[in-house]
């Protein structure tokens, strides 16, 4: 890009940042050594701040901000990424995916899972080197699979894949388990979904693996058809993003606002409700009818919508992998009646 960078003078924004970014990578050093749950927070923390600072740069009313230098963030960090590609590749490595601040690599010359492993962390130190920005080895994985985006299938979404590591831990991006609008029962389920792969590391004993996983998709299925779910793993937790009143629809967080509003709480944007669906058709005219605030949900009154959870844990089968299953439709639906029972009057006779 065509622009003059001073190298005399540190500017205002370099000079800002710098402090909790020097902070982050200490403390996400320390995380590592020690696995502290409270470093772990304010590394979180520290990460966000940087996300909206970079951001910020772009904003176009920014006090302290120029389009420019956001542009030139963008340009460094492709630069960096092609470079650190280049370094990989000449090791004999091959690039499966990339994004802003991470890349997977692929062996190509047949070298044993520790070979690998030592030319990999080879490589992230040339990369530290090289382009002068800290490259840290995160793990070896025996599975990664990268998920397809909605718009174009043909090409991975950037942050939607999830992974298991050579020592059996599972990494998650963009898929419900890290979701705050995903139900407990949907959340467990998607982790025991992936369980099934665990120590799989060829395509072919990956692709052996999906009976079993479809077989505890049907498993909570059965669980959900049943009734054999606590509130607590039904509940799902949504941001109000204005205030009843406001709202125009009445979707789940809507309703489920206008009854919390009704029971003698405020409720401003940001907050959170909890609720649990009860009937997601339920007629436009009588809204109040589709979902239920967690804390008033009696059992023994009221009935979840199985069909609606249903769905729900369905996609979440469905949307850890980067293929389709036509036929999940119709071996659900096979599967339910298979495990109904028709009774008559006569077992209701002692």
């Amino acid at each position: 890009m065509d622009f003059h960078i001073c190298t005399k003078r540190q500017g205002i924004i370099s000079k800002s940042i710098s402090l909790p970014l020097n902070k982050r990578l200490k403390y996400k050093e320390y995380v590592r050594k020690t696995g502290s749950v409270r470093y772990n927070f304010v590394d979180i923390a520290l990460k966000w701040v940087l996300v909206v600072s970079f951001g910020y740069l772009g904003f176009k009313n920014a006090r302290f901000g120029k389009i420019e230098a956001h542009q030139t963030v963008c340009a460094f960090a492709r630069e960096f990424l092609m470079r650190s590609a280049e370094i990989a590749e000449e090791r004999g490595c091959k690039i499966i995916h990339g994004i802003v601040d991470s890349i997977w690599l692929k062996d190509t010359e047949n070298r044993t899972p520790e070979e690998f492993e030592e030319v990999t962390r080879e490589i992230a130190a040339e990369i530290t080197e090289s382009v002068g920005i800290p490259m840290s080895w995160d793990g070896r994985y025996n599975v990664i699979c990268f998920l397809p985006s909605k718009a174009e299938s043909d090409i991975p979404a950037l942050s939607h894949y999830w992974g298991i590591k050579s020592d059996g831990e599972v990494k998650v991006r963009g898929i419900e388990v890290r979701r705050r609008d995903a139900p407990k029962i949907v959340k467990v389920a998607q982790y025991a979904f992936i369980d099934v792969f665990q120590g799989a590391t060829t395509t072919k004993e990956f692709m052996r693996r999906m009976p079993k996983a479809k077989k505890t998709l049907y498993n909570y299925i059965d669980k959900i058809e049943t009734g054999k779910i606590s509130r607590e793993e039904l509940t799902i937790r949504q941001r109000v993003s204005r205030k009843p009143s406001q709202y125009k629809v009445n979707s789940y967080q809507a309703v489920a606002a206008k009854q919390l509003e009704r029971s003698g709480v405020v409720v401003t944007p940001g907050k959170n409700v909890r609720y649990i669906i009860l009937n997601a058709d339920a007629n436009p005219e009588f809204p109040e009818n589709k979902v239920i605030l967690s804390d008033l949900y009696d059992e023994k009154k009221h009935q979840y919508d199985r069909k609606k959870y249903v769905e729900l844990l369905k996609r979440a089968f469905e949307n850890i992998f980067p293929f389709e299953f036509p036929e999940l439709e119709e071996l659900i639906k096979s599967n339910i009646m298979r495990k109904s029972e028709q009774k008559d009057l006569s077992c209701y006779i002692e």
